[in-house]
């Protein structure tokens, strides 16, 4: 492994994304380079960055100040420090050579992945797992039908109403496919818009504030290069009342933020706009839905999607 700048990193996405896409141990989207360049630039840019690549492996870490090695993305731990099948060998080639305090988030829990790490490790570090990682998904393979009929009588009926008093409001959605390379500043000063009128952002506390607004003004330009952004509005009297919008790759499509003005919070318009996502996202061919980690909102919406572990290693004294 050695050292690069973030412009040599970002010299790689093609080749980082070609591998994260044949990785299927690994987040669909969040292993991808838009997600891990787009949070260490939002959150912390001085951090130094380490790559090692091996044929289709790659293993990608950002240093703090005080030595720990960790993923680009240390918030979450949706996205992967390790890529491909050679990767967990490769870094601990490295480490053995190097040693040092080491956290790796986003890793697949299968014993083959983990041995590759653990193994040549164990005679100069101690490990110990840290908490998974769960995404929660909606599966789409069976069309929106198809999930609807799995859901509960009382989550249909609530959806129902939900949508019946967003008709009766005159409520209209607008679904957007930003095409590769549209400009995307328009469309994300009407998000903030939307979000100063939310009850987070009411109380400072929306996407539009610190270290988020700045993760989503790296990501969406990122996005937007590839055709990869989605965009769902929601419209009443030409005013815009709420969002929706994520990411899709082939036919995955991740989620990433929604809210609408808190004055229309009786409508139910959360739920109207997940619901009007997956219309759309059905009908141009998407099979699953990634809502992101768990909250007992979203337990009613999907089921146990991707499960990822992670390792804290530190060299024996």
């Amino acid at each position: 492994m050695q050292r690069v700048s973030t412009s040599e990193l970002e010299a790689l996405s093609r080749d980082w994304d070609a591998m994260a896409e044949a990785d299927a141990g690994v987040d669909r989207f969040c292993a991808r380079s838009a997600w891990q360049h787009s949070f260490h630039q939002a959150f912390d840019p001085e951090r130094d960055l380490w790559l090692g690549r091996d044929g289709q492996s790659m293993a990608v870490l950002a240093e703090r100040a005080d030595g720990l090695l960790e993923p680009l993305e240390n918030m979450w731990g949706f996205g992967a420090p390790l890529i491909g099948p050679e990767s967990g060998a490769l870094l601990a080639r490295w480490l053995l050579d190097r040693p040092r305090p080491t956290i790796l988030l986003g890793i697949p829990g299968d014993r083959d992945r983990l041995s590759a790490i653990v193994e040549p490790l164990a005679p100069v570090f101690n490990f110990r797992l840290v908490s998974a990682t769960k995404r929660f998904e909606i599966s789409l393979e069976d069309g929106l039908a198809g999930w609807l009929a799995c859901r509960s009588a009382s989550f249909r009926r609530n959806l129902r109403s939900a949508r019946r008093r967003t008709q009766n409001e005159s409520v209209e959605f607008r679904w957007i496919e930003v095409e590769a390379g549209e400009p995307t500043e328009a469309h994300f000063r009407t998000v903030l818009d939307v979000e100063s009128r939310s009850w987070k952002g009411i109380r400072g506390e929306g996407a539009g504030e610190g270290p988020m607004l700045a993760f989503y003004l790296q990501l969406w330009p990122r996005l937007s290069e590839e055709g990869r952004l989605r965009l769902l509005l929601a419209e009443r009297d030409g005013v815009v009342i709420g969002y929706l919008h994520g990411g899709q790759v082939g036919d995955h499509f991740r989620g990433l933020q929604f809210s609408f003005d808190h004055a229309f919070a009786h409508l139910g318009l959360g739920n109207v706009l997940q619901y009007e996502a997956l219309s759309q996202l059905a009908a141009s061919g998407v099979r699953s839905y990634d809502l992101g980690s768990y909250s007992d909102y979203k337990a009613r919406w999907g089921d146990d999607g991707l499960e990822t572990v992670g390792l804290f290693m530190s060299p024996r004294s």
